[in-house]
């Protein structure tokens, strides 16, 4: 069982401080390694999908890679390298499911195709009124014979 290091210098020897007498923020080693690789796989994807090189396209691309290249750093560590992730990203994907057929809610009323089309003659109701929709289809009827 490994327990958790709380030495200051542990922390320090994981990220990169910069240049000397420069300091740009701590960015873990590992971010420096895993980074060019998902730039580099994000600006194929704009190759092969089309999109081309804008600015607007390859900001975002850069700041998407940026996310996951940290979140990428965050999951893995030396006990879990990124094999397992990509593993574990891989059966999740091709799990089997159960059968979602049967489990789906019937549609609402609202949604259900019409069962009579608009302007034919719609029978009364039991008490002899019209519903309006049925008035508003025989009045158009009547309407288009003049």
């Amino acid at each position: 069982m490994r327990l958790p290091d709380d030495d200051e210098i542990y922390d320090v020897d994981q990220t990169y401080l910069g240049p000397p007498g420069y300091y740009i923020g701590r960015l873990r080693y590992r971010m420096i390694a895993v980074t060019p690789v998902v730039v580099l796989t994000g600006l194929a994807f704009l190759v092969k999908s089309g999109i081309g090189f804008t600015l607007l396209s390859v900001a975002m691309t850069v700041l998407v890679s940026l996310r996951l290249s940290q979140w990428i750093v965050d999951k893995t560590t030396h006990e879990r390298p990124i094999s397992v992730l990509v593993a574990t990203f891989w059966h999740e994907l091709t799990a089997a499911r159960m059968p979602l057929k049967g489990l789906h809610a019937r549609r609402p009323s609202a949604f259900r195709s019409r069962t009579t089309a608009i302007g034919d003659a719609h029978t009364l109701p039991v008490g002899g009124r019209r519903r309006w929709r049925s008035y508003a289809n025989w009045k158009a009827a009547a309407h288009q014979g003049e």
